[in-house]
């Protein structure tokens, strides 16, 4: 027999309700959160994609301050069985933007990147991109981008990233290339002379004084 009176059934259902929710609240929280960082790509730091280089290939790499570590992805092969040749310009990009990350952002305040790299003021725009291929690159492989800005290419609006595209597989360079970067005023659209504070962050970040 049934003993508990309808009120008490209602305080019951509305408590087992809320503990569903305490408990979905809990689950939501803890997916939401940043988890553990796993050392591949942009979420390794430069040490530990170093650490991860073959030994033959850290004489190649030693003159370069940036460097990230891609897996390659059996779909980015095309019909001739290799590495597509846009692939490499959206691996090329993804050095470029780990360049900014490792060599700017920790001689820079939060807000000052941020403004910098988020177009929220004078910030990089893209003006030309050359790609040499010199090897095709087959699954499975990784790859290291090399970035370096070299001092003579720094003028008053824009600087040249110089990168490589090296196989871990083949243990050589596959692809060189050429970027040219302009600061860019995207409030007011158009050129503007690179900020002193990224100056002076550039030059730390590569051991320039």
């Amino acid at each position: 027999m049934n003993v508990l009176s309808s009120a008490s059934r209602l305080r019951l259902g509305a408590l087992s309700v809320g503990a569903r929710r305490g408990a979905l609240s809990t689950c939501r929280a803890k997916s939401t959160g940043a988890g553990p960082r796993v050392p591949v790509g942009a979420l390794a730091s430069i040490d530990e994609t170093r650490n991860q280089i073959p030994p033959a290939l850290k004489g190649v790499l030693a003159g370069y301050p940036s460097l990230i570590n891609l897996p390659v992805q059996w779909g980015e092969q095309d019909a001739f069985g290799h590495l597509n040749n846009v692939v490499y310009m959206r691996y090329i990009e993804s050095g470029r933007l780990a360049y900014f990350d490792q060599i700017l952002k920790p001689h820079l305040s939060k807000a000052a990147y941020n403004s910098f790299i988020q177009a929220r003021g004078v910030g990089p725009i893209v003006k030309s991109v050359s790609c040499k291929y010199i090897a095709p690159v087959r699954y499975p492989d990784t790859v290291t981008v090399a970035v370096k800005v070299h001092p003579d290419s720094v003028k008053k609006d824009r600087f040249t990233q110089s990168a490589i595209v090296v196989s871990h597989a083949q243990e050589r360079i596959v692809a060189s290339s050429e970027s040219v970067i302009v600061t860019f005023d995207y409030r007011e659209q158009c050129k503007a002379d690179i900020p002193q504070e990224v100056l002076a962050a550039w030059k730390k970040g590569e051991g320039i004084e």
